[in-house]
């Protein structure tokens, strides 16, 4: 059973992505979808974020003290810079200030596109690609490849002697936990956003259907809420896994 999506009627583009093949299996009409959200997503983003680019510009070029006067009316770049300084801000509260420059393209591009993902799911027509296991791992996998990385180029031998425990007799029992728990992060991400978002669109259609008046828009307020909670959650426990990476041996 397939819902209707918007980008459905986008025929050729989606045909063509559905009918690819990986490791021999079609990726399919549901995949697809989720592919094409993904595309949607990301081009309005980008979209948002070159026109806050082009006011910011326009702002600067007025040079002095005006440049850092916020624009009178709501704007793509006070959105932006509302946003901004949010992310920093939570960033900040686990990392340190140049920890918190250095991985905020992560941090913030996570935020805003999986909440904007997830508010498809209360678009009429609009399907979340986030209710998707690939489209999660995906950005689960980002995450884990990032904080080990950061954690061994940080830290050295000492990221990978801290998973042995603090006794060396010790490490026979203590090590396996520390890898089945590194690996269950990325995991856990990616299960997590999923099942909480298809629960939700399933909440959402099933109180549609039972009634039209009062009722749906009661789950329609619970299913923005939950996109926001969701993409908070994703993007606080990457921070602090990330966090927990940089740390020094001795403070682990």
């Amino acid at each position: 059973m397939y819902h209707f999506s918007w980008v459905q009627l986008l025929e050729a583009p989606l045909h063509a992505i559905e009918t690819l093949e990986w490791n021999g299996v079609a990726i399919g009409h549901n995949n697809a979808v989720a592919i094409m959200s993904s595309y949607l997503v990301a081009g309005l983003l980008i979209l948002f974020a070159l026109v806050a680019r082009r006011q910011l510009t326009a702002a600067c070029a007025a040079g002095g003290t005006l440049q850092f006067v916020p624009a009178s009316k709501l704007s793509a770049r006070n959105i932006f810079e509302i946003y901004v300084s949010a992310i920093m801000n939570l960033c900040t509260s686990m990392l340190s200030k140049a920890d918190a420059r250095r991985f905020f393209w992560l941090i913030g591009g996570l935020f805003i596109y999986i909440l904007c993902s997830n508010l498809l799911a209360v678009i009429p027509g609009g399907l979340p690609p986030t209710d998707k296991i690939g489209t999660n791992a995906a950005m689960a996998l980002v995450v884990f490849l990032v904080f080990n990385y950061a954690g061994i180029k940080k830290n050295g031998w000492g990221y990978l002697k801290h998973m042995a425990g603090p006794v060396w007799w010790l490490a026979w029992l203590i090590l396996p936990i520390e890898l089945v728990g590194l690996i269950v992060r990325p995991i856990s991400l990616s299960l997590r956003l999923m099942g909480n978002m298809v629960g939700d669109h399933t909440v959402f259609g099933i109180m549609s259907d039972l009634t039209y008046l009062v009722v749906p828009a009661i789950f329609l307020g619970l299913g923005i809420f939950v996109s926001f909670i969701q993409a908070f959650v994703f993007t606080l426990l990457s921070i602090i896994y990330i966090a927990l990476s940089l740390g020094d041996d001795e403070n682990h």
